[in-house]
């Protein structure tokens, strides 16, 4: 049975985002459980809050920061064996949390080994999706990218009760024995066939050594058809010095031209007609054209489908170069900046600043779960949007940036509970929307480096979480309302947002260096 072969799109390529799913859900789903292990570390250990916030503190800055590494393990190695290798690690540093016998380990573990293994497990398995789909890529973004909501849904409820069952120690051994889970879905993500890694081409034979074998092979052939004519016509013997139009036309005359043939020596009585090879191979060429006439529209639309072949960059250098040399990589880790200041003061002040407007803590909670659900929806609803072209991409990131910087402003003037709730869902559906299209834009402005483009726009995030503490200690100690922060916050997103009508002389400048840059050794050559 002849193999499937591999195309965009297919059943496989669901398959490849659906295990990005699972992924996410458990890697970057624990996350959301650290509300939980923030009390219970106070109350284990007797630590004050600074001290039980180091771990996930420092867990948030090497996982922004390591992102270059697992892009750069990633780019060389392929995205599933740096995968692999961050599922073990994440792994391993929280189920080594259960034998930590105070909060610096634990620091140490869960901020350094755990964090480490989040960076290199959840960096780039989003490139591998991107890179199988075509038409979906939106949408199939969104659903790799889905698993940490469904993971805020119960994986905290489930930390709740592992809490109270085992305590601290037994659920950190738990949780990294759930985490675990993840491998074999990570198994299968597998690079699609029409891409390929520079030291993959050719079989690593050198440019010298295959210009040779190529000119020793035409030799060869050129001879083969020498000794074929002298085969079929022994008689046929002129002098070496004539070309090969003289001597073609000297063995033709010997043909016989009553029976139109060639006299095989060799055979006695053996003749074969030229016109019955003529008819054989227009039978031959009728026949094929009918075969592929006969080919199915939805076979032919799935070999017209398959992209073209395209090359992964694996040098470390070169890389870095190509990423450092597109302005289109900064105005994307721009936005992403832009994206991380508004929302991730939100998951650590929202039951505070909910409460400062009149609520009480309990329902002040259900804006998390507001906040969560409106993420979920914004990451699985919104990328038909660019998948069926009702809207180019950075069009959409403008429209995106501005709408969630404006509904952000809004929460500092609304006071009423149904208009609250309603304004921070629609927050979280616009941040959903907008992280979802960061592999895409990685996919469309910096092909050939993917994987380390991937991890190097967090990095700058990583280096602006930095200061979420101060800003939030400031307007919340200093001023006494979260208010300007919002509006600053906010504000920054809708600025960003109207720098992507930019993009056009951006993506210009690049094509323009890109051009210079390919013309260099052509130059010094």
């Amino acid at each position: 049975m002849a193999k499937k072969k591999d195309v965009p799109d297919s059943p496989r390529s669901w398959a490849i985002a659906l295990s990005a799913f699972v992924i996410s859900l458990l890697i970057a789903g624990v996350l959301r459980t650290t509300g939980h292990l923030f009390v219970a570390i106070m109350d284990t250990y007797g630590a004050s809050r600074f001290q039980a916030n180091m771990p996930f503190s420092v867990r948030n800055v090497v996982r922004n920061l390591g992102g270059p590494v697992a892009g750069a393990i990633g780019q060389r190695f392929g995205a599933r064996n740096v995968t692999l290798l961050g599922v073990v690690l994440g792994s391993l540093g929280v189920l080594l949390c259960s034998f930590a016998p105070n909060v610096l380990w634990i620091t140490l573990l869960w901020g350094g080994i755990h964090g480490l293994g989040v960076a290199l497990g959840n960096t780039v398995i989003s490139v591998v999706v991107i890179q199988h789909f075509v038409k979906y890529r939106a949408t199939a973004s969104g659903l790799s990218a889905a698993g940490s909501c469904f993971g805020s849904f119960f994986l905290p409820a489930l930390m709740e009760h592992m809490l109270f069952r085992y305590g601290l120690a037994g659920s950190f051994l738990l949780m990294g024995g759930l985490m675990m889970h993840a491998l074999p879905a990570a198994l299968i993500l597998e690079e699609p066939s029409w891409m390929r890694r520079k030291d993959d081409s050719t079989s690593g034979i050198p440019s010298s050594k295959r210009r040779k074998n190529i000119s020793e092979f035409s030799a060869f052939k050129e001879s083969e058809n020498v000794l074929t004519i002298d085969f079929k016509n022994r008689s046929c013997s002129g002098d070496l010095e004539k070309n090969s139009y003289e001597r073609s036309k000297e063995c033709i005359s010997n043909l016989n031209p009553e029976k139109n043939g060639i006299n095989n020596q060799a055979f006695t009585s053996s003749m074969t007609s030229i016109e019955d090879i003529s008819k054989n191979k227009v039978e031959k060429v009728k026949n094929g054209e009918m075969k592929s006439r006969n080919l199915s529209s939805k076979e032919a639309e799935t070999q017209n489908s398959i992209p073209e072949q395209q090359t992964q960059e694996t040098s470390f250098n070169k890389a870095i170069l190509s990423i450092l040399s597109n302005p289109m990589f900064f105005m994307i880790s721009l936005s992403l900046v832009a994206l991380a200041i508004l929302i991730d003061p939100v998951f650590i002040v929202i039951v505070d600043f909910i409460m400062d407007k009149g609520f009480d803590e309990e329902v002040a909670k259900y804006f998390i779960s507001a906040l969560a659900f409106g993420d979920l929806v914004g990451k699985l609803s919104f990328g038909w949007i660019t998948d069926r072209g009702y809207m180019t991409v950075p069009r959409y990131m403008m429209m995106m940036h501005i709408a969630q910087g404006v509904c952000f402003m809004l929460l500092c003037l609304l006071h009423e509970f149904y208009i609250l709730m309603f304004m921070i869902a629609a927050v979280g559906m616009t941040v959903g929307a907008t992280v979802v299209m960061y592999p895409v834009l990685v996919g469309m402005y910096l092909p050939s480096v993917q994987s380390m483009a991937m991890g190097c726009v967090p990095f700058f995030t990583g280096i602006v979480n930095v200061a979420v503490p101060p800003l939030i200690g400031y307007f919340r100690d200093e001023i006494g309302s979260y208010n300007g922060m919002f509006y600053i916050t906010g504000s920054a997103s809708v600025i960003v947002g109207f720098l992507w009508i930019l993009e056009p002389l951006l993506l210009k400048f690049s094509h323009k260096h890109e051009r210079v840059q390919n013309m260099k050794p052509a130059v010094s050559s």
